[in-house]
C-alpha cells in the first residue's frame, strides 16, 4: 500500500509541475506578443539587463580609491564672539 501512495504523490507532484510549466510558457508567450504589439520590452528582459549592468559595475576597478594622490586641506576655526545663527 505504501508504494501505491508514493506513486500517487509522484503523479500529483508531476501534474503540479506540468501545470506550472504550462502557465510559465503561456505567460512568456503573452509577454512576447505584447512586446510585438506595443514595442515595449518585457519586464524580465529589462531586469536581466539591469542585473548585468550592476555586475559589470561591480567588476570594474575603481578609478579613485581611498588612498588616491589627491591632497585635501582644511582649516577649522571656532568663532566665539557671535551667537550661533542659522544661515538665511
Amino acid at each position: 500500500m505504501a508504494w501505491l501512495l508514493r506513486i500517487l504523490v509522484l503523479l500529483v507532484a508531476g501534474a503540479v509541475l506540468l501545470v506550472f510549466l504550462a502557465m510559465a510558457a503561456v505567460m512568456l508567450l503573452l509577454s512576447c506578443l505584447r512586446w510585438l504589439i506595443t514595442g515595449r520590452k518585457p519586464d524580465f528582459v529589462i531586469m536581466l539587463k539591469a542585473v548585468q549592468r550592476y555586475k559589470n559595475m561591480a567588476a570594474r576597478q575603481p578609478t579613485h580609491g581611498p588612498h588616491s594622490d589627491d591632497i585635501i586641506e582644511a582649516e577649522v576655526r571656532e568663532v566665539k564672539d557671535k551667537p550661533p545663527q542659522l544661515p538665511s
